[in-house]
């Protein structure tokens, strides 16, 4: 069971230095000489063979400077219950990781990254799916799947029946996390800053109640103000002008306010419990309020499914998707691919799909033609009747009206 999530980029190397290296420089210096990321496990997928950071970077900004576009990327986020997927288990997260493949090939003809992360705030594994604003065969910007409420949910929902996981009950749109809602601030700006460091403390596993998150909030800089009008806001210093910066935290992420706080708080509290029921109960308490009420989960036996299902059916993901286990996602790192293979694979699915669109064009030709003879062939039958002095208004026929629904082709 997943919640998806989406919010467009207009930094793609600030998108991909974030899932691949975090916010902090000195980490990611140390990531970079030692070939790491700190990603779990990672896929990539360029038209042109591409397979490293920089080359995907590059392609987004490029194809954004060609055609004037804003946005270089649209940044999903695709979280899972944590009773689903084992955030310790690298089987999971690999899972994780092909179902994010597994969407994002569904949603667009485009180059993508996908990279799994297991260190979030709430103990969910969570992937995050970077496409580059560029569909490879109309040569437009993404128009599907660029809004929640049209057709995304939908997808995703199909994408879980297929895969043999839950479906939400209720489906509700998920509130942004810090990890998505950060694109919607300028790069390196005041609030983008400060989210970081909130972040950061918030998922300092010492932060198990109020007054160890302040102490933590204050190594990095950072105070907390409560007041009856605006609830909780944070204070820093800001770095272009000196003055001391304010901003409410439900500006800023539903995960910062006091009731965010808490879940995770009490999170961290029963996180070190082991076989602790009170921490089970913390957890599927959190999951409900992620996710909607779970019901009866039954993990061995789903594991089992999947497993069964990973050996005995072929796999969907193309030839061309470049995986890696959180390792050298640096330029000179990670296995050689066949680029030739690659693009060969490429081109004939990128056929197959013009193919299948062609196809698709002429069905729905074929039904407006058979719908509007249908309707001159009506109106011709009730001219007939008005002229012999039969009713004066007509009855539409039922297959009618459904043929002209057919002509109404939706997202969902």
């Amino acid at each position: 069971m997943s919640t998806v999530n989406i919010r467009p980029s207009t930094n793609a190397a600030g998108a991909v230095g974030y899932i691949l290296y975090g916010r902090d420089p000195e980490v990611r210096k140390e990531l970079l000489k030692v070939g790491s990321t700190r990603a779990a496990t990672y896929a990539m997928s360029m038209v042109d063979g591409g397979t490293t950071p920089s080359e995907f970077i590059a392609c987004a900004e490029a194809h954004a400077a060609a055609h004037g576009r804003t946005n270089q990327l649209q940044s999903y986020v695709l979280a899972f219950h944590p009773d689903e997927f084992d955030v310790t288990s690298h089987a999971d997260l690999e899972r994780i990781r092909d179902v994010a493949v597994e969407l994002a090939e569904r949603m667009h003809s485009a180059d993508y990254m996908v990279a799994v992360h297991s260190d979030s705030a709430g103990g969910h594994g969570h992937a995050h799916i970077l496409v580059i604003n560029h569909d490879n065969l109309t040569g437009k910007s993404l128009q599907r799947y660029t809004s929640w409420k049209h057709g995304l949910r939908q997808l995703n929902d199909e994408l879980m029946a297929d895969e043999g996981l839950r479906v939400l009950p209720d489906p509700e749109e998920p509130k942004p996390d810090w990890e998505l809602r950060r694109e919607a601030f300028a790069p390196g700006g005041f609030e983008q800053v400060l989210g970081d460091k909130v972040y950061d403390a918030l998922t300092d596993s010492r932060s198990t109640n109020r007054e160890a998150f302040e102490h933590v909030l204050a190594g990095h800089g950072v105070t907390l103000a409560v007041t009856n009008r605006d609830g909780w806001s944070y204070k820093m210093r800001r770095d272009d002008n000196g003055k001391l910066g304010r901003k409410k935290a439900s500006a800023l992420t539903p995960e910062f306010t006091a009731e965010g706080a808490q879940e995770i708080f009490d999170y961290h509290a029963q996180k070190g419990q082991a076989h602790g029921s009170a921490g089970q109960d913390q957890a599927v308490r959190r999951a409900a309020a992620d996710y909607g009420d779970a019901g009866d989960l039954d993990l061995a036996a789903r594991r089992r499914q999947a497993a069964d299902r990973e050996s005995h059916e072929d796999r969907r993901r193309p030839d061309r998707v470049r995986e890696d286990h959180g390792r050298g996602a640096g330029d000179a790192a990670g296995s050689p691919v066949d680029l030739a293979a690659a693009r060969a694979s490429l081109h004939a699915a990128a056929r197959r799909r013009d193919e299948e669109s062609a196809e698709r064009d002429r069905e729905d030709a074929r039904k407006r033609r058979a719908a509007a003879e249908q309707q001159r062939g009506g109106e011709a039958a009730r001219r007939v009747l008005g002229d012999q002095g039969g009713p004066g208004r007509a009855h539409d026929d039922a297959e009618d009206q459904r043929g002209a629904e057919d002509d109404c082709l939706g997202l969902g």
